[in-house]
């Protein structure tokens, strides 16, 4: 393998290596000699243990992409071209790197993160074969292994949990309450500054709310807390209408317009201003599976008396009464 371009894999290349490395990959009749170059070097890469699972690092790509919205498209730059280029060379410095860092943790800290950007929705399995469905602009934290004592789990925003049957509890903490369970399914709705709640639909869970508050419920129950006091009402309710998301649907029952105005929000990652209080409680019901923003609006004011307009400037969605 040329010497130079192994010192650029390692990192130690001088300034004469770089522009050789440089010239090495732009150049179209070398392309078949770095091929081989790159094949060999492969080769030659020591097996140091298993590959590592970098699942939580592409989720985190995942939401930084969806994050960033670009104004314009650009032409591509000579740099652009070779930055990406040289991505393809860097990369296996990277998962190196990210290999080290991750084995250099202490097992017991070692921790999965996944997070949904807005307008889209994610589904996974827990080291323990639980699935997760994650809705949009939800973040949930989890260990790389659960222990013996309990499967715990840290949870902001809204997720539908499939739990597999285990003696070991099973722990959803939020930061107003917690629910605890053995196995079942369940839906919890924990968004910063929004209505918590947790519907059941089967097997059985308690929870306890971090002002001391606790409930128990059945399938087809839901509990609701109450944002600052942490009071918990229960009430029996269609399960099937609160975890419609999971399966793509949203599902409105005299909802009020403000809540309604909050979900399509996340669900399609737009603003949504509503001008005038009158109109916040107003009742919506209808569903949504695969209409676009527009239609949802046009359907809007058939069924309620507003209208909608449009700022593209703000990407802004304005609500007035009719």
């Amino acid at each position: 393998m040329n010497d130079f371009l192994s010192r650029y894999l390692k990192n130690e290349c001088s300034e004469k290596d770089f522009d050789s490395v440089v010239n090495l990959m732009l150049s179209q009749e070398k392309k078949g000699e770095l091929e081989q170059l790159m094949r060999k070097h492969w080769a030659e890469t020591p097996n140091e243990g298993p590959i590592p699972d970098f699942t939580n690092v592409l989720y985190r790509i995942h939401y930084l992409i969806n994050k960033s919205e670009k104004e314009e498209r650009k032409r591509v730059t000579f740099f652009q071209y070779f930055s990406r280029v040289a991505a393809l060379f860097l990369l296996p410095l990277m998962i190196a790197l990210g290999y080290q860092l991750v084995n250099n943790q202490p097992k017991n800290t070692r921790t999965q993160t996944v997070s949904t950007p807005l307008a889209s929705h994610t589904s996974f399995n827990l080291p323990d074969g639980s699935k997760v469905w994650l809705n949009a602009g939800s973040t949930i934290t989890f260990p790389e292994l659960f222990d013996q004592k309990q499967r715990s789990v840290k949870l902001i925003g809204q997720a539908y949990f499939d739990v597999k049957k285990d003696k070991v509890p099973f722990c959803v903490e939020t930061n107003q309450f917690t629910v605890k369970v053995l196995g079942t399914s369940f839906d919890v709705l924990a968004y910063p500054g929004e209505e918590a709640s947790v519907t059941l639909e089967r097997g059985k869970v308690s929870l306890e709310t971090s002002s001391g508050n606790e409930a128990v419920l059945n399938p087809g129950q839901q509990a609701v807390i109450e944002n600052g006091s942490g009071r918990i009402e229960q009430r029996d309710v269609d399960t099937g209408q609160f975890v419609a998301w999971k399966n793509n649907r949203l599902i409105f029952v005299n909802e009020s317009l403000e809540k309604v105005a909050i979900r399509l929000k996340r669900w399609f990652n737009v603003n949504i201003t509503i001008e005038g209080e009158s109109i916040k409680k107003i009742p919506v019901n209808g569903t949504i599976e695969y209409e676009s923003i527009g239609e949802v609006m046009q359907l809007l004011e058939i069924c309620a008396p507003v209208k909608c307009s449009y700022d593209k400037t703000e990407r802004k969605i304005i609500l007035k009464r009719r």
